[in-house]
């Protein structure tokens, strides 16, 4: 075991230890450990929220190679690509695109919103992983509604004061399989964390 291991060995034995993870099954109790271990910040024990299938839907979702749609780059960047490799799927974000760019613009949408628009035409039964912009999330539970997209998994996780809390509250009532949290915390490292986790547990590593 290399120094980096056995740092991240004696973290995880720290928040073992640090904090209650008695609500979480084992699979989910991975999850939250990772996002504690991102953000140093113990209350993900108490405020990291699973739909009853989540974990189920995302190996599944695994197995089938299904991608990982990005509201943002820096959690297209957080999901880290040897983890991707190991299970063979690819991540994409769109908000970049200049087509997207072009067409939010003219709709006089964000691009966050549009990108998942575009997503869903090509992708509409992929992992959805938000750490950036309610606005995304929003379109997703949106389009869910509509019927144009039916996500494996929807990771929920935007950070912030204008309708991050309430577009997580709402997600968790929207009938679509979830892992989110409760307030205004979370950001890119979040949803990536996630994303990590589940792919280390489908890979066993």
């Amino acid at each position: 075991m290399n120094k980096g291991d056995r740092i991240e060995k004696e973290s995880f034995e720290i928040i073992e230890a640090g904090c209650d993870l008695s609500a979480y099954d084992e699979r989910q109790k991975r999850v939250v450990m990772r996002l504690i271990h991102t953000t140093g910040d113990f209350e993900f024990a108490k405020m990291t929220l699973f739909s009853p299938n989540a974990i189920d839907r995302a190996m599944d979702a695994l197995d089938r190679k299904l991608p990982v749609i990005c509201d943002v780059n820096m959690v297209k960047t957080a999901i880290t690509a040897k983890y991707t490799d190991a299970v063979g799927i690819e991540r994409y974000c769109f908000i970049a695109d200049e087509k997207v760019a072009k067409e939010a613009a003219a709709q006089g949408k964000t691009r966050a919103e549009y990108s998942i628009e575009y997503a869903a035409e090509n992708f509409p039964d992929a992992i959805y992983a938000v750490g950036n912009a309610p606005t995304a999330l929003l379109k997703i539970m949106e389009l869910h509604r509509q019927g144009r997209i039916n996500p494996a998994l929807v990771i929920g996780l935007p950070v912030g004061f204008v309708m991050a809390a309430e577009s997580k509250a709402m997600l968790a009532e929207s009938g679509m399989e979830y892992i989110t949290n409760i307030g205004t915390k979370g950001g890119s490292p979040c949803a990536g964390a996630v994303m990590n986790a589940l792919i280390k547990i489908k890979a066993g590593i």
